[in-house]
């Protein structure tokens, strides 16, 4: 349930797809996905598979971009 009282421009959306966060941070796709693939974002701690879709958690992928952990 959605906070009535919140302010829509600062409501975050935690996992999102490859797609929109490519779109969110100013990267591609490729690019995101290769972090992947070379392990430097890692699975269960920067990003998910469910359904058979990959879903990157913002907040974990903000504190890499940030600290490089």
């Amino acid at each position: 349930m959605q906070d009535q009282n919140a302010d829509p421009q600062t409501t975050t959306i935690r996992w999102v797809t490859v797609e929109k966060c490519a779109e969110l941070i100013g990267w591609t796709k490729d690019a995101i996905n290769a972090l992947r693939v070379k392990g430097k974002i890692r699975m269960d701690v920067h990003w998910v598979k469910r359904n058979g879709r990959i879903f990157i958690d913002m907040a974990a992928l903000q504190q890499w971009i940030g600290t490089g952990k």
